[in-house]
């Protein structure tokens, strides 16, 4: 019997080459990689999300990202909205940051950040006991809502 586990945290703030082939810790967080994520959209016949078009170039373009045809539903879109998309973004990190203000470093961990000193409407790999809101795990969409994560 296995009884009841603790999702263990992870440091995302890692290197660009632990992104690219993941990384995870036993009962905790993990990331797919970004290769792997390359591997597998190249393989699906459709999105399974609710973006129509989604593509992660390979590690030689700093696995740059093209998401498109937000289908919308209950949720708003954090991800290519106006100003905050982040359509044609670099994958960044704290060794290899494509962002003029240190994000990976103020956001504590790897995404594919705005060029923007003062926010990001994303941040999945956040810490869940961030101590400001830049740092903690987040989704601000553009019906303004914002996900709780600090239990999961």
């Amino acid at each position: 019997m296995w009884g009841s586990t603790i999702c263990k945290e992870v440091s995302f703030n890692l290197t660009s080459n632990e992104y690219v082939m993941g990384f995870s810790i036993i009962h905790g967080e993990y990331w797919l990689g970004l290769e792997n994520l390359f591997n597998i959209l190249q393989n699906l016949p459709t999105s399974q999300s609710h973006y129509h078009d989604c593509d992660i170039g390979n590690g030689s373009d700093s696995s740059t990202v093209s998401i498109s045809g937000f289908d919308g539903g209950a949720t708003g879109d954090s991800l290519t909205n106006g100003t905050y998309s982040i359509n044609d973004r670099a994958f960044s990190t704290y060794d290899r940051d494509h962002t003029n203000h240190n994000c990976p470093g103020r956001f504590h961990g790897g995404w594919w950040y705005l060029d923007n000193p003062v926010r990001s409407e994303a941040n999945i790999f956040g810490r869940r006991s961030g101590d400001t809101f830049e740092s903690t795990c987040h989704l601000q969409d553009d019906l303004g809502l914002e996900p709780n994560f600090t239990t999961i």
